[in-house]
């Protein structure tokens, strides 16, 4: 070990920011209410990755950091006084066939804030195992305790031990594998101990016969979860230790002015909210493209929402945030969030199950715990309004990104039984999967698809279970000409011993006359038979898209969907939806973009208790502007207008003006402009002029100052904003 190889794998960082809030709050009455807040953060990091030796790795670092605010309201003075000390050490053996880690990390939190002070410590003890041999199973052992306290053990003091052991085995189409979890947690404060033992067995095969004609794969599954306590109420002070995970087959979000569905997308119907992936991809850092800061403010609703695969128990959601920098908002910015419920059995007709304000957030993972009554859904989803600027120091946080929604079931072990009482909670569910395909013919293509699941719940003793036969058409009757048909049987009983039988079918025909012109035409439906309900749907689309010059791009799409709710005792409700949808895309030469959106629809809906047939029209224009007339220039504009019967017409107009002129050099210099315009006399400005200097030809080190000036007005109240903001960062 030399001193030279030493510095050369140690770095560090440092980071001071200040910045200075002023508000003025006026409502109708005149009343005039003013903010001023400052705000000092230093932030130091050091990090050090160094091979002690070919295969062994050190990697060491920690974060000191000092949060420093005043926050004065009408002259009545808050200030706070936070402290974060997050050291870490980690030493890694790395070696292809034996691999073994441990390491230690603390996250200790000190505020102090009008006399009292609050200290927060969590730390994590952790020892990994793995043994990877060739043509053997591989294994994997984890152990982690972790401690969590507050600084006088007075409220919170728990401790938590977890084993964790995976063995896995792969030949050819063979994975067995086995995952085996003890948790062991204590609350010194209840004197309460609780432990988790869960067991999960699975087998899985896939192979094909014939030269490929079938192919076939299984998916078997046994999981088995105890959970023992003497207080089933302390289980709450865990988080999510002790709570049942629902793994959701689809993450769902959008960004509307209503919780209602939103219209027809342009393609493909009939989906009426988009699927979004990056929600339950298990990444809890990445954005999942919905923004609920403040810059956002006003606007519309951010919607995420999961779909399971069958009817599942749900009484937690966790909504992972981030792109806020490293250290949580305040208690002021997280508590002012307002989450509403929304439960669906169609992903089409939401109602309101129940309203969360505030939501636990925090202190050591960047989430949100929304707890609310158990309910049993196929569909679920949560609906919050953007960080509004009136909360005191939002500006400071302008984003806000939902990184990944997660649901659990908390209801039987953390609502049942008090204190000193024992609980046991034994559960178990076995899962059987089969998925068999037969090619008969290659051309055309038409293949039969069989698939089969079976699932056992215990200790209830109850059961569901589903088949499926298809069939798969799919030809080129010339070369311009594509066709394509199935249809799919479903049979099969939910856990409540309620029978389901399904018939899709679809068919669609294909032209591409030109090569820049496509026409589809798609027709589509089910019938859905659930114990006395029928659900019968209907659609045909015709989607057109051309490229009627270079850079001039337009689709058109004719659709309808006829729907039916048939009931046992002859309710029937009827819906008729027609739409049409056109847009363009304009591009004369790369500075310039000019974008089109229109969707008419028509609604017809009849039957119920009252018979009545109710008609309602919607129209929804979009347009959008883009312009860089010059390198350092960026002019954007984007207008939205909304009308639907008995509704007030809604406009939104957005505007934006960026200017860099030298983003090349040392010394930066950058003006922002933005305004926007939205329904209900709501209007927001933001004018941001900001300079950068970097220290250095690397470009990494630099010194930054801005100035914003934020005025927002509503039919009730108006905003007037100054924020001042230095900062300077060093990386050594």
């Amino acid at each position: 070990m030399s001193a030279d190889g030493l510095l050369e794998a140690m770095n560090a960082s440092e980071e001071i920011t200040y910045s200075l809030l002023s508000t003025k709050t006026t409502d109708v009455s005149g009343t005039t209410t003013k903010l001023e807040a400052a705000s000092y953060v230093s932030r130091s990091n050091l990090r050090l990755n160094y091979n002690l030796l070919p295969k062994l790795n050190l990697n060491a670092g920690g974060t000191y950091e000092k949060n420093l605010s005043e926050v004065s309201i009408d002259r009545e003075d808050t200030e706070t006084e936070i402290t974060r000390i997050r050291p870490y050490v980690w030493l890694t053996l790395r070696d292809p066939v034996i691999g073994a880690a441990a390491g230690y990390d603390m996250t200790d939190e000190t505020v102090e804030s009008s006399g009292q002070e609050t200290t927060l410590t969590r730390e994590t003890y952790n020892a990994n195992l793995t043994w990877r041999p060739i043509d053997l199973p591989s294994t994997q052992g984890r152990y982690i305790r972790t401690l969590t306290r507050d600084g006088e053990r007075a409220f919170l003091d728990t401790e938590q031990d977890q084993y964790y052991l995976k063995s896995e085995y792969l030949y050819r189409g063979l994975n067995v594998r086995y995952v085996g979890n003890y948790l062991q947690a204590r609350d010194n404060i209840t004197e309460s101990d609780s432990t988790l033992i869960a067991h999960e067995a699975k087998v899985l095969y896939a192979t094909t016969f014939l030269d490929g004609r079938i192919s076939a794969s299984t998916d078997n599954n046994y999981r088995t979860t105890e959970i023992r306590t003497n207080n089933p109420a302390s289980l709450a002070a865990f988080g999510t230790a002790f709570a049942l995970q629902q793994a959701a087959v689809a993450g769902r979000s959008a960004v509307t002015n209503t919780v209602l569905a939103l219209p027809l997308p342009p393609s493909p119907p009939p989906d009426v909210w988009a699927v979004n992936a990056a929600l339950i991809d298990g990444d809890a850092t990445t954005s999942a493209g919905l923004d609920i800061g403040s810059s956002g403010s006003g606007g519309f609703l951010r919607q995420v929402g999961l779909e399971f695969g069958a009817v599942e128990t749900v009484s937690r959601l966790l909504v992972w945030v981030g792109g806020f920098g490293p250290s949580a908002p305040p208690a002021a910015i997280t508590s002012s969030f307002s989450w509403a419920v929304y439960t669906s059995a169609d992903n089409v007709t939401w109602a309101l199950h129940a309203t969360v304000a505030p939501a636990t957030f925090g202190p050591f993972d960047f989430r949100f715990v929304i707890d609310f009554p158990a309910t049993t859904t196929r569909f679920i989803k949560v609906v919050t309004a953007p960080l509004s600027a009136a909360v005191p120091g939002a500006l400071l946080f302008p984003n806000i990104f939902i990184t990944e929604l997660q649901a659990f079931t908390t209801g039987t072990a953390a609502g049942a039984g008090a204190a000193g009482q024992k609980l046991t909670i034994v559960q178990s569910v076995r899962s059987h999967n089969l998925d068999i395909k037969t090619i008969i013919l290659r051309a055309p293509s038409l293949y039969y698809r069989f698939t089969g699941d079976f699932e056992e719940f215990q200790p209830t003793d109850e059961h569901r279970y589903g088949m499926s036969h298809g069939l798969v058409l799919t030809h080129r009757l010339t070369p311009i000409l594509t066709a394509s048909a199935n249809t799919t049987l479903e049979l099969g009983t939910e856990r409540d011993n309620s029978s389901r039988a399904t018939v899709l079918y679809y068919a669609s025909l294909g032209a591409t006359p030109l090569r820049t012109l496509t026409d589809n035409l798609v027709f589509s439906g089910s019938q859905q038979h659930a114990g006395p309900t029928t659900v019968t749907s209907n659609s045909v689309v015709l989607y057109n898209t051309a490229q009627l010059y270079q850079g001039f791009d337009a689709t058109l799409n004719l659709g309808a969907v006829f729907s039916s709710n048939e009931q046992e005792r002859s309710v029937i409700l009827r819906r008729r939806e027609y739409y049409v949808n056109v847009g363009t895309g304009i591009t004369p030469n790369p500075r310039l973009n000019l974008t089109t959106y229109y969707l008419g629809k028509l609604t017809r809906a009849s039957g119920g208790t009252t018979g009545e047939t109710q008609e309602t029209t919607e129209h929804r224009l979009d347009l959008g502007l883009s312009l860089t007339p010059f390198r350092a220039i960026i002019l954007s504009a984007t207008a939205n207008i909304e009308s639907q019967t008995d509704q007030e017409m809604r406009v939104t107009q957005n505007y934006g003006l960026s200017w860099v002129p030298f983003p090349d050099g040392t010394l930066q210099f950058s003006l922002s402009w933005a305004e926007s315009r939205l329904p209900e006399n709501t209007r927001s400005q933001i004018i941001q002029p900001t300079v950068r200097w970097y220290l250095g030809a690397r470009r990494r080190s630099y010194l930054e100052a801005t100035y914003q000036i934020n005025t927002s007005k509503t039919s009730t109240v108006k905003t007037e904003s100054q924020l001042f903001g230095t900062s300077l960062n060093i990386y050594y």
